[in-house]
């Protein structure tokens, strides 16, 4: 009987103690839907039929601005077809996000490329993160961007080939 008490006033204490998380940026509406309208596939990529992962690092200050944005995989290619500077401008293009963001996060955006021409074939970047990239930011749903190296009527024509 006195384990059943001790275990009770342990879990009331666990209860009371334990807050409620906070909500995941990547839920927030305003976040997510404005940062997928302004990523574009890089149209340098698409005619060079490029694909690939960027890791992007960021914080939300205390008053809710985008802030320190880098990347963490830089490369001289993805820089060449734009896809960093594309996820860059994107990010510092958002409006004040609420408050209850503060912190520093990563944002994964996986450009995917579309060929039409092999029956619709996704090229999906293999890139990752390492356990040492991490150091105490949050990680964050991955955005997806589709593009494709067909021009409409080269995209048609494949459609009645087959």
């Amino acid at each position: 009987m006195h384990y059943l008490r001790l275990l009770i006033l342990f879990f009331i204490t666990h209860v009371a103690i334990a807050q409620p998380d906070s909500p995941a940026l990547s839920q927030d509406p305003v976040f997510t839907t404005i940062l997928k309208r302004r990523l574009k596939f890089p149209r340098q990529a698409e005619w060079a039929s490029r694909y690939n992962r960027i890791f992007a690092e960021f914080t939300v200050d205390d008053k809710g601005r985008v802030q320190a944005i880098s990347i963490l995989n830089h490369s001289v290619e993805g820089d060449y077809v734009g896809f960093e500077s594309t996820i860059i401008a994107a990010l510092k293009k958002l409006p004040s996000l609420n408050l209850r963001y503060t912190g520093s996060y990563i944002l994964p955006v996986a450009f995917i490329l579309v060929d039409y021409r092999q029956k619709d074939k996704q090229f999906i970047p293999e890139e990752k993160l390492y356990v040492q990239d991490l150091a105490g930011r949050v990680v964050l749903d991955e955005i997806k961007v589709f593009g494709n190296n067909v021009n409409s009527r080269e995209r048609i024509q494949s459609a009645e080939a087959y």
